[in-house]
């Protein structure tokens, strides 16, 4: 795990279990559109909840909009409610499998302070850069296509297999 030397960043922060774990906690509770915002004592998070299909009300009836905060000890428990399911037939639903991705994304890059922007065929990332630059903020759009590339990748790494890091 790289350490960033920013003052604004936050040291050895797993950002790939923690982005999972959130995104897990997004499934369960049926979020869209969501922004995810990091603070300095866990995410800040905004979306849409999704309601019931009803028939008879419009679209925008189906809908809730959602703002909280997941302090850290929530993406801890979180985090162990996901060990316990590893191995099982758990499937992992498009926010766990995505953010996981990304959050692989900002730990190879060295990233800190994210806001993920979830828009609908793929996420917008901005990171927080350990570089004495004019620019310390990273963006990334990262499309449907790019995250299944980078699960191929990480499923390579996890085989060992030297073609991993292309």
């Amino acid at each position: 795990m790289t350490t960033v030397s920013s003052e604004h960043a936050v040291p050895n922060r797993d950002y790939e279990e923690a982005l999972r774990s959130i995104g897990r906690i997004f499934d369960e509770e049926r979020l869209e559109d969501v922004l995810l915002l990091e603070r300095a004592n866990g995410f800040l998070v905004t979306g849409l909840q999704r309601g019931g299909a009803h028939l008879v009300d419009g679209p925008r009836s189906r809908y809730a909009f959602v703002e909280t905060i997941y302090a850290d000890d929530a993406i801890v428990t979180a985090s162990v409610q996901g060990a316990k399911q590893r191995g099982t037939s758990h499937r992992a639903d498009r926010n766990e499998g995505a953010l996981r991705l990304i959050g692989r994304h900002v730990n190879e890059r060295g990233g800190s302070r994210v806001l993920v922007v979830d828009q609908g065929d793929g996420f917008v990332l901005r990171m927080l850069m350990a570089a004495d630059t004019d620019m310390p903020h990273h963006f990334d759009t990262i499309t449907s296509g790019q995250l299944e590339r980078m699960k191929e990748q990480a499923l390579q790494a996890r085989r060992g297999d030297p073609r991993a890091s292309d």
